[in-house]
């Protein structure tokens, strides 16, 4: 049957191959098709089989692949509009993708990467220092260098920690508290869970004893502390023996008629003095705790008005079965 529409050279007899330009003006249909050359087609062309092209292949309207399952290419493939693969994938002309699934791989070429809204359902992970920095000079640094863990704020502010409940900062495993910030409340330092110092509105509650090298402020406000010399004022005794308190520092007496001084407790080491004020003819002695240089108790004068003084030092503090004693100085007397 002879060839209608066709111009160009056609079949090669020997090889049943389609060689040279060919040019069709309608279409062409045929189970196998074989070209080395150039094919232009006006119509459609349908192949049921097999299609080889050798030179360029030149289509006006668009290809359909119906069952194609793979596409290998060894040179460029320039897709002008985009490319979608399925529902799940979008290659847009801009260079933009947009994908529904899931990405996998360590991300290690990914650059200029950005989202507002990125969610992991489990974990990041990040091997011994593997640094996540936050802020443009990565101003925050959290990191693990496989002995401790940091977070440096190295920034131009401050690091700042908010809740709207308790921050704890606890050591771990041990089930105790170590520091406690409350919200809208009080602040609690605990040592082996056992609460030490707590502020409240008032200021701060201590537990247990306070060190300290020195100390400022008047002390105005200071209960059951003796602050400077505390002293022991007695007045109006009239014979009868009259006992010191040396958890004080400095004693006044007044005494009337015969007494005699003694006296109770006292801190080895510690000095004392004793004030003797004269109300009317007086006689005073002092029990054998005090220990004087010459063996025996100094006479004080009698006569009203005298004015009389005596330091002492504990030798040793008295207990059970053990007398305090006493060293004592001469009088010194004021009249």
């Amino acid at each position: 049957m002879a060839l209608t529409k066709i111009t160009g050279q056609v079949v090669d007899t020997t090889t049943d191959l389609v060689v040279g330009v060919t040019t069709v003006g309608g279409g062409v249909s045929a189970v196998d098709g074989f070209f080395s050359g150039i094919i232009t087609a006006t119509g459609a062309v349908a192949f049921s089989t097999n299609l080889t092209v050798g030179g360029s292949l030149s289509v006006g309207g668009t290809i359909t692949y119906e069952d194609v399952t793979n596409v290998d290419s060894v040179g460029l493939i320039t897709a002008r509009n985009g490319i979608v693969v399925g529902s799940g994938i979008t290659l847009s002309k801009d260079g933009d993708i947009f994908f529904t699934g899931i990405m996998t791989g360590n991300g290690s070429g990914l650059t200029g990467v950005a989202n507002t809204d990125v969610i992991f359902t489990d974990k990041i992970s990040l091997g011994d220092n593997g640094r996540v920095n936050l802020g443009i000079s990565s101003d925050l640094l959290l990191y693990h260098d496989g002995s401790n863990s940091y977070i440096i704020e190295q920034g131009t502010g401050d690091l700042i920690v908010n809740t709207n409940s308790t921050i704890s900062l606890n050591p771990n495993g041990g089930g105790h508290y170590g520091l406690r910030v409350i919200s809208n409340g009080s602040c609690e330092l605990y040592e082996a869970n056992s609460k030490k110092l707590e502020t409240d509105g008032s200021g701060v509650t201590v537990t247990g004893r306070v060190a300290a090298t020195s100390y400022t402020g008047d002390g105005s406000s200071l209960t059951g502390i003796a602050v400077g010399v505390a002293t022991t004022v007695a007045t109006g005794i009239v014979g009868i023996v009259t006992v010191l308190d040396l958890s004080n520092d400095d004693h006044k007496i007044t005494v009337s008629g015969i007494t005699t001084v003694d006296v109770r407790g006292g801190t080895e080491g510690d000095s004392h003095s004793l004030r003797i004020i004269n109300s009317g003819i007086t006689t005073v002695g002092f029990s054998t705790y005090f220990l004087f240089p010459s063996g025996s108790s100094p006479i004080i004068p009698t006569a009203d008005g005298t004015l009389s003084m005596i330091s002492f030092t504990v030798h040793r503090q008295g207990a059970v079965g053990l007398a305090t004693q006493l060293f004592a100085g001469a009088s010194v007397n004021f009249s």
